[in-house]
């Protein structure tokens, strides 16, 4: 999940739940104040009954034209002293004028008159109904939410991206990074204190695996070079004492076993210079290579070593693929890739070679993909690797294209391993 999504959704929940706190509250306070200000009008309007009753006063009619109602009733002294004087609650009442039941704030109040007779005054004043109160507040606080979610989103995405810029350029730059190349300053134009940490401490480790990438280079390049000789002088000697009449049938076959396997080292050796000098520019001469002849070439040359195996080859060109490079980079690049579907192929199988103005693929029948983030790592070995193999040829040819602006994929497709080399 990215960091501006997560952000988001954290925002969007912290404000529903806020919101809904602050609605229940709203509707609450809304409802104290509303009865707070009725009752005071109930007190008031009951005050002024009850004067009246008591000095002798004509009362107002009880259905006056107004919502207002009341009525006066004398009541027992036991039931006036069981009941507290000073009563509010809702109740339906009854508008005459209306000819309807309304929801209203009803006030109940005891008193007694100078002969300590006990009434009870019953004043009822039409309110609001609290469904209407619930379901205004309710589409109220939905709005707002909707409009201050979106307001505080749209702000919040855009502040997060404005000062995410100098982490976004930081991936962007990782992504570039190659080892050994040289590359421009880790980009830190920002004055927030953990940014610029994140910058240093990736500017330091880029410099410390560009000496170690440097060092290890040079170790293989030096080591594979002081090999050649003693390599070279052993398969020599080895080569001698095989012609020698001293010795016998069985210490000939073990020195056979024993030069096999020296070639296989002298073989890894001579790939890893190769390798080396590869990734150290050692091959500058470049010109116009027409892919489509040094396809045919190899096509011819390994057709020739492996006749006994009944490979096949087609090829389909739609237009020719012209790229500057090295000439003999350009040919080992397709020679290893070629080997390559020649020694994982099954006999009597065919192997597709496709041209294009960007690029050239080449295709092989096989079970089951490989694994695509491997296969161009060195000494990779598959399940199907055969014996003797180095597993350094698609590294190499990995290589050669990054070294010169290419680019080597793998895919998996309808039953062949496709390898693809693309410009850029």
């Amino acid at each position: 999940m990215k960091l501006l999504i997560k952000i988001t959704s954290w925002l969007a929940a912290a404000f529903t739940i806020l919101l809904a706190v602050w609605a229940v509250c709203f509707y609450f306070a809304t409802m104290d104040e509303i009865n707070d200000e009725t009752d005071d009008s109930l007190i008031d309007y009951s005050d002024g009954l009850i004067i009246r009753k008591l000095s002798g006063v004509e009362l107002p009619s009880e259905d006056n034209g107004t919502n207002n109602t009341y009525y006066i009733k004398e009541v027992p002294a036991e039931y006036a002293v069981s009941r507290p004087w000073i009563v509010f609650e809702y109740q339906e009442v009854f508008i005459s004028s209306k000819s309807e039941f309304e929801s209203a704030r009803v006030l109940s109040r005891i008193f007694k008159d100078n002969s300590d007779r006990y009434y009870e005054l019953t004043v009822a004043v039409p309110t609001i109904e609290k469904e209407d109160i619930q379901r205004s507040i309710l589409w109220w606080v939905i709005a707002l939410y909707i409009i201050l979610l979106l307001s505080v989103l749209c702000i919040s995405v855009w502040v997060v991206s404005y000062n995410m810029r100098p982490l976004k350029a930081m991936l962007k730059w990782l992504d570039d990074y190659n080892p050994g190349k040289k590359m421009p300053p880790v980009p830190c134009d920002t004055n927030v204190t953990e940014f610029r940490r994140i910058a240093e401490t990736i500017g330091n480790a880029a410099e410390r695996f560009d000496v170690q990438h440097l060092e290890q280079k040079h170790f293989i390049g030096n080591a594979s070079h002081e090999l050649q000789t003693p390599l070279a002088a052993c398969s020599n000697r080895i080569e001698m004492l095989l012609d020698s009449p001293a010795l016998t049938e069985e210490q000939a076959a073990e020195l056979v076993k024993v030069h096999r396997e020296l070639q296989d080292l002298i073989r890894l050796n001579r790939t890893l210079l190769l390798l080396t000098k590869i990734e150290n520019g050692q091959f500058p001469e470049t010109s116009r290579i027409d892919f489509a002849v040094i396809a045919d070439d190899a096509v011819e040359m390994f057709g020739e070593i492996y006749r006994s195996r009944q490979i096949s080859v087609s090829k389909h060109t739609d237009a020719p693929f012209i790229y500057e490079m090295n000439p003999q980079l350009a040919s080992i690049l397709v020679r290893n890739l070629l080997k390559n579907a020649f020694v994982h192929s099954a006999p009597g199988s065919e192997i597709a070679v496709s041209m294009s103005s960007g690029g050239f693929s080449i295709s092989n029948p096989g079970q089951s993909p490989l694994e695509g983030d491997r296969i161009f790592t060195r000494f990779y070995h598959s399940s199907s690797s055969k014996e003797g193999s180095t597993g350094l040829g698609l590294a190499i040819a990995d290589s050669i294209c990054r070294s010169f602006g290419l680019t080597l994929a793998y895919s998996f497709s309808k039953g062949s391993h496709v390898f693809s080399v693309k410009i850029g």
